[in-house]
């Protein structure tokens, strides 16, 4: 978990602990890949800086040297926080997930570029069967990998854990070019993140729309095979490829982006929108369940065809002269059930 919406979530996971744990008698210990990237009081950590060299080194953690571990650590608690269900001794297991592959159906095109991404959809999902029973609660992001869950592994222990929006209280607004709208889209450069619409629906433009956009891309020359194989197929005057970012720089973005564009294929969650929701900001969307769900009640939205560079481009043109009429967006699902913040999520992993 070192970088994009999974860093997100142990970040933010980690900095609510912290506050968490202040005042009450918890032992606090986080597995994590680098320390240095935290600084939370209240937590001992431990560093695992070989996890993410090879899957051979993920596997012997989670399967093998995770359970000589809990041996010595006698926790009351496992937490394991990115999908997978370790052999562990302890009184109580908890499994989050939030990998969004085992639901996808992956094409030629995420092959050549990431195989990976084809492999984890073909893999992933029997990966996360292994010890998933044994987990006391396997927590979700929403409702409709819930219904996956329980139709593909036949389980009924699952909570809806909804992502919590943790902003940075010090994100300063960053300069823009104020003579052009500005849109912005947050990723990591994968197949499915679908960038080739933005360009296709750009290409389509008349000049005098195109001429007031900027498309702003974290993303930058050398990141992926992707994100070069868009760099060279696209060379559009309208695309600033910013490479990445810190999360405080993102914010900064968030502050000063005139639009969110948000056109991903695949998401467990798409926490750029609930961010960008959190900033009051327009956002432009994929038609997907993932994005209506992570949007809830919202005003400021419209959705596009994921597969329509048409659709899009209509939309843009209409945010840019100003005659766009939103979607909008209300939550269809109960939310009695579900744990809405961090709080409630060690509460209910703590209780007796």
């Amino acid at each position: 978990m070192k970088e994009g919406g999974i860093f997100t979530i142990l970040d933010n996971c980690l900095q609510k602990m912290s506050d968490y744990a202040e005042d009450k008698d918890l032992e606090v210990i986080a597995l994590v890949p680098d320390t240095s990237q935290f600084n939370y009081p209240n937590i001992e950590y431990i560093a695992f800086p070989e996890s993410k060299k090879s899957w051979i080194k993920r596997l012997y953690y989670e399967y093998s040297y995770f359970k000589k571990l809990s041996n010595e650590l006698k926790p009351d608690v496992w937490f394991s926080l990115h999908d997978m269900s370790p052999n562990v001794v302890a009184k109580k297991r908890f499994v989050y997930f939030h990998h969004p592959t085992i639901f996808y159906k992956s094409s030629l095109k995420d092959w050549k570029f990431d195989y990976k991404i084809g492999v984890f959809s073909i893999l992933y999902k029997y990966l996360t069967r292994i010890n998933l029973k044994k987990n006391h609660t396997v927590l979700v992001q929403q409702n409709w990998i819930k219904t996956e869950f329980e139709k593909f592994y036949k389980i009924q222990n699952i909570k809806v854990c909804q992502p919590e929006f943790v902003a940075f209280a010090n994100s300063k607004t960053i300069k823009l070019d104020a003579s052009k709208m500005q849109l912005f889209y947050p990723l990591i450069a994968r197949s499915f993140k679908n960038v080739e619409i933005i360009a296709e629906a750009l290409q389509i433009l008349p000049d005098s729309i195109k001429n007031k956009i900027q498309v702003s891309l974290t993303f930058a020359k050398g990141d992926s095979k992707y994100g070069d194989f868009i760099i060279r197929k696209y060379p559009l005057e309208q695309f600033n490829f910013i490479g990445k970012l810190t999360r405080e720089e993102v914010f900064s973005y968030y502050k000063s982006m005139d639009c969110l564009l948000f056109p991903s294929k695949l998401e467990t969650w798409g926490l750029p929108l609930s961010e960008a929701k959190a900033f009051k900001k327009p956002i432009l969307a994929a038609n997907l369940p993932y994005a209506k769900e992570s949007l809830g009640d919202y005003e400021k939205v419209s959705f596009f065809d994921a597969e329509n560079p048409k659709e899009l481009a209509q939309l843009i043109t209409n945010f840019v002269m100003k005659t766009i009429q939103f979607d909008g967006n209300c939550a269809t699902f109960d939310k009695n059930d579900q744990l809405n913040d961090w709080n409630s999520i060690f509460d209910y992993l703590l209780k007796d």
